[in-house]
């Protein structure tokens, strides 16, 4: 608990913890400015640097998005970090009277709040700190205090400290029974309790069974979308439905309650005459009433004879219609060459037929935020002098710094492009900042619809930018039909950009079109759609995982350069040499072997793992047993060997040799697999059950039980997993290596696997000597 009088970083001194249940919330003062603060208190195991990083990044994901306060200043002090808000003048709604609380002003403060969480949560964010006392309901924009804290309990906490953070009564089910880090759906449940303590004890029915939906104990059973529940909160309050008022409670002072407006049912009006009679002896109306009221029925009487008298004129005086207006309607919409393309305002275009529904790509209907998360610069000077120059004049989702760079050349009405861009779309939502896309147009000729549309986009985009640019490209990219004017006007109206005429889009993406297709001939492509993953030529479509396997391979070898040195503004330029015409700095491509529950040996912080898939009767893999043993002696603080099992089907035990060492792991732990596993390998003789019987003794083991769980193959379900494991990273005979990733196949000499293993000691030690721990360097193949 933050105590009273204390100071943290020798700049707030606290003046009150107001989250004894939370521990960490308090009010201080800067000592720098004078001004309040709100001040966040987290237990966390990482530097201030690392602190200040991670609220960098995070914080760029609500970049644009109203309501959220950002944080004044963070650090750590005490082994504890800590974040600072300035505090609001109105303070939090912990601060106002229960009695102030009614249901429009709750339904008023849950609709901000919902404005500043659905986008977070659009791009998966859940927002964790929907306690009352770091929410104002004040005049100030912020409403969330807190952004960002619970990303750092994430990351650098403990497992479930960021649900912890909540009170709990706010926190949900789920949160108080595992330690998971708080979703969506628990920020529901959050906001609907912390409304319910705000609205006072009796309230209509079906405002408490909407609250009640939003805290049911099942995830799965409340509301999917926290804008929606909001708006319907707003709906359901009695007063805004009865008087149709709207209460904006940001005009309003934060210390008085609010006064609302009395409903139109008991206002003290006499009631209209025409609903009752009058009693007699009612006085009558004024003089001066009737001659203002025969005033106004005379004039609405001049008004309505006028309106018809020039109607009349109008219908016996209007000339014949020429025969061509009278068709009008009905005529065929110009061809896409026409410059004069008719407005919307003129010609109502027919609304399109439905689309049909893409059952194979699901992500159809959802695309990641068209403005990255990352939101900054979309490339940097050295992109557009790699040999697939970036320029940053084309349309680009993402930002410079990302590690993937995918590159598509596609044509607007090909269904291809539509099925290769629609998984695209999928993995972009997965990968976020780390993947970059660029859009080359490359209309063909069979398509008579594609150039005229390429041009538009690409007018799109140079007039109204690139994130224009995606939210259409979209938006045509669904449907399978043709992308004709008609279709081009109507998703130009659907996006908001209908004041755009065709033609001047047109010419404006002429030039952009034109260099696209230069472009597209240097590289000699005939077909789209066509692909560059940081200068890997893909030809044709891919599904949304074969992507997804793509980008994770590649990853991984920029990741491993990266964290060797080589520099974010380089790295395109360096991958697409490598890839494309296979000159510079290769990074050789890694696979990750994940090391699981698999036997080791060597220590765990080793700069080099050599991961090692093997068959316990393979002769080739007997023969590379003392290269191992000696490399081993050779790095004992460097090297760790991990242990795969891949028997092949041509020999006959090897499936119960492998079971037989796997139970000796699970009975004897690291050392008697090892022990059993030399012992195999030692042996001349063939290995019946007398032999594993004797060597299991040599280990401490019980050799009876081992040969029972072999035989009843207790571990195939594991054998099989690291043969899939294999076989998805191509692995076809024994013995196969990756040291770092890296394949090595066969028993090699021992000169070899050391002139590969001390060239990625090399490596590594600069990895490590750029900051990253030895013990987190393997993470950088398989993270």
């Amino acid at each position: 608990m933050l105590a009273s009088g204390s100071l943290v970083n020798g700049r707030f001194r606290v003046l009150r913890d107001f989250a004894p249940v939370a521990n960490g919330f308090a009010v201080a003062q800067d000592l720098t400015s004078g001004q309040l603060c709100w001040l966040i208190q987290i237990a966390l195991s990482c530097s201030a640097a690392q602190l200040t990083e991670a609220l960098e990044r995070h914080g760029r994901f609500g970049l644009g998005v109203s309501g959220l306060a950002r944080p004044l200043a963070s650090g750590l002090d005490a082994g504890s970090g800590f974040v600072a808000f300035a505090a609001p003048a109105s303070g939090s709604v912990a601060e106002v009277p229960s009695s102030a609380w009614t249901v429009p002003r709750v339904a008023a403060l849950a609709a901000r709040i919902a404005a500043a969480l659905a986008p977070l949560h659009d791009q998966g964010i859940a927002y964790g700190l929907l306690t009352p006392e770091l929410i104002s309901e004040g005049p100030e924009p912020e409403v969330l205090f807190g952004f960002g804290v619970t990303a750092l309990a994430n990351t650098f906490g403990a497992p479930g400290e960021a649900s912890q953070l909540l009170s709990p009564d706010l926190r949900a089910p789920e949160l108080r029974t595992t330690l998971q880090p708080p979703t969506p759906a628990s920020d529901l449940f959050a906001l609907a309790t912390l409304l319910r303590n705000l609205l006072p004890p009796e309230i209509p029915p079906e405002i408490a069974a909407h609250l009640a939906r939003a805290t049911a104990p099942d995830p799965h059973s409340r509301p999917h979308d926290i804008t929606t529940f909001t708006a319907h909160l707003t709906r359901l309050s009695p007063e805004n439905a009865n008087a149709n008022v709207n209460v904006n409670v940001n005009d309003l002072p934060l210390s008085v309650p609010v006064p609302m407006p009395v409903p139109a049912r008991a206002l003290p009006l006499s009631p209209p005459p025409n609903l009752q009679p009058l009693p007699p002896g009612t006085p009558t109306m004024p003089r001066a009433s009737l001659l203002a009221l025969l005033l106004v029925v005379s004039g609405l009487a001049l008004m309505l004879g006028g309106v018809a008298t020039a109607f009349i004129y109008a219908t016996r005086h209007a000339p014949p219609a020429p025969p061509k207006t009278a068709s009008a309607p009905y005529l065929a919409p110009p061809p896409p060459s026409v410059a004069a393309t008719p407005e919307p305002s003129v010609v109502e275009l027919p609304p399109l037929p439905p689309e049909p529904e893409i059952t194979p790509h699901p992500a159809r209907t959802r695309h990641a935020p068209i403005v990255a998360p990352g939101a900054g610069l979309s490339s940097f000077p050295d992109d557009a002098r790699a040999p697939l120059p970036v320029l940053g004049t084309e349309p680009i989702w993402g930002t410079r710094n990302a590690a993937l760079t995918w590159v598509l050349f596609g044509d607007l009405d090909c269904p291809h492009t539509r099925q290769a861009w629609r998984a695209l779309e999928a993995v972009k939502l997965s990968f976020g900042d780390d993947l970059r896309i660029v859009f080359h147009h490359h209309p063909l000729r069979e398509h008579p619809n594609a150039l005229y549309a390429a041009r538009v986009l690409a007018g799109v985009a140079r007039v109204h930018g690139s994130s224009a640019f995606f939210d259409v490209l979209h938006r045509v990219l669904q449907g399978e039909a043709s992308l004709t004017a008609e279709r081009l006007r109507a998703e130009l109206d659907a996006a908001g950009y209908g004041a755009s005429k065709l033609a001047d889009l047109a010419a404006a993406g002429e030039p952009q079109v034109r260099a696209d297709l230069q472009l597209a001939g240097q590289f000699a492509l005939r077909s789209t759609p066509f692909s560059f993953l940081n200068g890997q030529p893909i030809d044709g479509e891919r599904t949304a995982l074969e992507l997804e396997q793509l980008l994770r391979d590649e990853q991984r070898s920029a990741t491993w350069l990266s964290a060797a040195g080589v520099s974010p503004a380089m790295l395109y330029a360096t991958r697409t040499s490598s890839n494309l015409i296979g000159v510079g700095n290769a990074g050789e491509s890694r696979s990750c072997a994940p090391i699981g529950k698999s036997a080791t040996r060597g220590p765990a912080d080793a700069l080099v793992t050599l991961v090692e898939f093997s068959d316990f009767e393979c002769q080739y893999c007997k023969r590379v047993e003392p290269t191992l043993k000696a490399l081993l002696a050779r790095y004992p603080k460097t090297l760790r060997l991990v242990w795969k099992d891949y028997p092949l089907p041509q020999h006959k035990g090897a499936q119960l040799l492998a079971n037989f060492a796997a139970d000796a792991l699970r009975r004897g732990s690291v050392s008697g697999f090892w022990a059993v596993h030399d012992g195999m390998f030692a042996q001349a003789d063939a290995l019946d059950d007398g032999a594993l019987g004797a060597l299991a003794g040599k280990a401490g083991l019980d050799g009876a039980l081992l040969l029972i769980s072999a035989h009843a193959g207790v571990h195939d379900a594991a054998i099989r997993a690291d043969m899939r494991l294999g076989q998805k990273l191509g692995v076809n005979g024994t013995p196969t290596f990756f040291a770092n990733g890296r394949r090595i196949e066969g028993a090699l000499p021992l000169e070899q696997f050391e002139a590969l293993i001390q060239e990625e000691l090399r490596t590594a030690q600069r990895i490590v000597a750029h900051g990253t721990p030895a013990r987190d360097l393997y993470g950088l193949v398989c993270d």
